[in-house]
């Protein structure tokens, strides 16, 4: 059975998201979840990505079984690394996604992001990304190295290893290095355009030694939960990368 590892609740700033709905969502389509609410101190604007994990272990306690696990989306940020693993050593959580969603305190949601060139930006992101996970050592799971593409005016948004291929080199070996399993990620898979420029980056994480990878819907609504999954794991199949969930912090694989 396939886990869809990346999704948000009510438990999360920016999702509301019943997980009875996002469990019926899953029996449906025969998979598993972890969910991964955001945890991101200090982050910029109104909205407080932060939540009580007791209590979200408590009120999701009767949902937890073989088939749902509950977890966390860590954003990173050099100042608040401590304080993250201050927040995920309070409860007992399956599974750590550390991820990137700032660049210089500024959110990559925001145009101010980019007020440079393309090579420029994206160069600062891969690099602040590289230091950061391997700054996270309690990170399972490094969450979509393409998240900046979502919302960066350059055309194409795309991350490619023609103009990236160093930087990109070296996030991936920061993964295999401190045994973390990157994030295929089905967000942009919307768009066709998107999905082949995306994997020629898995391609080269298998090229470099890679083995393990978890797939993710990042879904915020019921109807996005499982989003692409199975084509997703088809795609990391061409690599010879085994999807995978993690429970109690440990690795699992997927059986299908």
């Amino acid at each position: 059975m396939l886990f869809d590892t990346h999704l948000h609740t009510k438990f999360s700033a920016d999702s509301d998201m019943l997980l009875k709905d996002a469990a019926l969502a899953a029996q449906k389509l025969n998979i598993g979840l972890v969910v991964t609410e955001h945890l991101d101190f200090d982050y910029p604007g109104d909205d407080i990505f932060e939540f009580d994990p007791i209590k979200y272990m408590d009120e999701y306690a009767s949902y937890r079984s073989d088939r749902l696990y509950l977890g966390v989306e860590v954003g990173m940020q050099e100042h608040t690394l401590e304080a993250s693993r201050r927040f995920i050593e309070k409860a007992p959580f399956d599974q750590i996604i550390c991820s990137v969603h700032l660049l210089n305190g500024d959110d990559l949601y925001y145009k101010s992001c980019y007020n440079e060139d393309k090579q420029t930006v994206y160069l600062n992101y891969l690099t602040a990304m590289a230091k950061l996970i391997a700054q996270h050592d309690f990170a399972n799971i490094l969450g979509h190295i393409d998240y900046i593409c979502r919302y960066a005016p350059y055309t194409p948004p795309d991350i490619t290893l023609d103009e990236f291929g160093d930087a990109v080199d070296i996030v991936w070996q920061a993964v295999i290095d401190k045994g973390i399993v990157p994030e295929l990620n089905t967000r942009r898979f919307d768009n066709t355009n998107n999905i082949q420029p995306l994997l020629k980056l898995y391609e080269r994480y298998a090229a470099l030694g890679g083995k393990y990878i978890s797939l993710g819907s990042d879904a915020h609504k019921s109807e996005n939960v499982g989003f692409k999954l199975r084509e997703a794991a088809d795609f990391a199949a061409q690599f010879g990368l085994k999807p995978v969930y993690f429970v109690n912090r440990q690795m699992q694989l997927c059986k299908i």
